[in-house]
């Protein structure tokens, strides 16, 4: 008899054990796709570093609704428009920016938010709807500007770029909102977290973390502006004819980048052309070099050609998990967090040569990596406060349980702790690294341009038709080794 129920009972157990298992292990990766992060090596940057185009259409397409939805119609975008597929890109974008609306326009607390946020709170940060940071978004619109150049509509082109500017803007007033709400909060400055010269706020028990996101950012102040796509603003602005909106833009990048010799120029030529004496007088002293650039108008342009490249370098660093012991009441615990600890390499200029002769060199104008180690950072306070949330609730339920069903359920809590304790690591991977330009003003006719990296022979050669009055874009994107190539002519 005492045989006959010690069988059962023993079958019960560990049947309890091995559903209270799946369901842990289903939980934890809940709606997540099993290939992301990890899996992007291998089906998707792999076989572009070599050259190859990814089956995008299959990694990405079946997966552009759900948790995931804007994140991998951004990854689709970008995989087609590098691989070529121009009408594929648009329509991802396309998809990218309408599931964004659609998060945009709900009520900041829904009844869907809600119970992500609360499967965040048992999970992790993955059971959160993954929403694009600002440079993400902005890109999106970026990336969506040279389809429709692909194509010679400027008129699409300009409303992208208009689009992008606008992203920025507004996520400039939200981060001064931020920051302002956050002073107001700060009742007695002495007693709270280190706060930075923006007046972000920085917990000191992650000082790990932040270390990397300082080395990573660099010097970028802000990750919702880039100087990239106010400069392919302004091209698009001067293709289109609208010179003051064009030096508007090519101010704006100069704000952000300063060092760019092209920008430089540019602000200098169309202030000139303008009758901007004051910025030209202030151009003029800061960069000497550009001092002496012919007004945009005068007979030194007059049957020149434009030429201007843009260079997309790389591949933007991945997240990665960290451990950090945090003090919650009187013991450590362990938190995992996202985090950037590598910088990329750094930008490679190519020299430009048109029939054999060099014209100029690329310059760098954008890092993007920096722009995502920001990003991070001025998410950190709210991942983190989810975080602690997070592990006070799954303690809380762990001792629970252990009370109420003895040390079978009690270990399986543990167990469910332990599996689900994850970072969210998600981001857009297939961006660059970095962003470089060039413009030249060169004789128009067929010639032939080559891009090569000093000492390492040509790494990009065409023929490309160069018409005077009108601009050229060539698109270059280089991964490792392999190198993909758009060529849009102004029509």
């Amino acid at each position: 008899m005492v045989r006959g129920r010690f069988i059962p009972v023993n079958l019960q157990i560990w049947r309890r054990v091995g559903l209270g298992l799946l369901l842990i292990l289903g939980s934890a990766g809940c709606s997540t796709f099993s290939h992301y992060p990890t899996g992007m090596e291998t089906t998707t940057l792999a076989p572009l570093r070599a050259g190859k185009t990814p089956d995008y259409k299959k990694n990405f397409g079946p997966r552009l609704q759900g948790n995931t939805g804007v994140l991998f119609a951004m990854e689709m975008g970008r995989v087609a428009q590098v691989t070529g597929d121009a009408d594929a890109s648009r329509e991802a974008f396309a998809k990218a920016s309408a599931l964004t609306r659609e998060q945009d326009e709900k009520a900041v607390i829904s009844a869907s938010g809600a119970a992500a946020q609360g499967g965040a709170v048992l999970v992790n940060d993955k059971a959160i709807p993954y929403r694009a940071p600002s440079y993400e978004r902005t890109l999106v619109h970026h990336y969506q500007a040279l389809n429709y150049l692909t194509t010679n509509d400027l008129t699409g082109a300009g409303v992208e770029v208009r689009l992008a500017n606008r992203e920025q803007e507004e996520a400039r007033r939200k981060r001064e909102a931020e920051i302002n709400r956050a002073k107001s909060k700060r009742k007695n400055p002495e007693a709270a977290p280190e706060a930075t010269a923006d007046g972000e706020e920085r917990d000191p028990h992650l000082d790990k973390v932040y270390a990397g996101l300082d080395q990573v950012a660099g010097e970028v102040k802000s990750s919702f502006q880039n100087a990239a796509t106010f400069y392919m603003s302004g091209v698009i602005w001067e293709m289109l004819g609208e010179q003051n909106d064009a030096y508007i833009d090519y101010k704006r990048a100069l704000e952000i980048y300063p060092e760019n010799p092209y920008l430089q120029a540019d602000v200098v030529r169309l202030g000139k052309r303008l009758g901007m004496r004051e910025d030209v007088d202030d151009f003029a002293r800061r960069f000497p070099a550009a001092a002496d650039t012919p007004a945009a108008g005068t007979t030194a342009w007059a049957d020149k050609a434009r030429l201007v490249v843009l260079l997309d370098q790389g591949l933007v660093i991945p997240k990665e998990e960290i451990s950090v012991a945090y003090p919650l009441g009187r013991t450590l615990s362990a938190i995992a967090l996202p985090a950037y600890t590598i910088a990329p390499p750094a930008p490679v200029p190519l020299v430009v040569k048109v029939d054999g002769k060099r014209a100029g060199t690329t310059a760098p104008i954008c890092n993007i990596s920096a722009l995502a180690a920001r990003a991070l950072g001025e998410q950190m306070p709210g991942i983190l406060t989810r975080q602690i949330a997070r592990v006070v609730a799954k303690t809380a339920a762990a001792e629970v349980a252990s009370q109420q069903g003895g040390e079978i359920v009690g270990l399986l809590a543990a167990i469910y702790n332990v599996a689900s304790e994850q970072a969210d690591l998600r981001s857009w991977l297939t961006l660059p690294a970095h962003i470089q330009i060039a413009s030249v003003w060169v004789t128009p006719g067929e010639k032939e341009v080559a891009l090569a990296a000093p000492g390492d022979g040509t790494t990009w050669s065409g023929v490309v038709t160069l018409t005077a009055g009108k601009t050229t874009i060539l698109y270059v994107t280089q991964l490792d080794y392999a190198v993909f190539s758009r060529i849009m002519m102004q029509p």
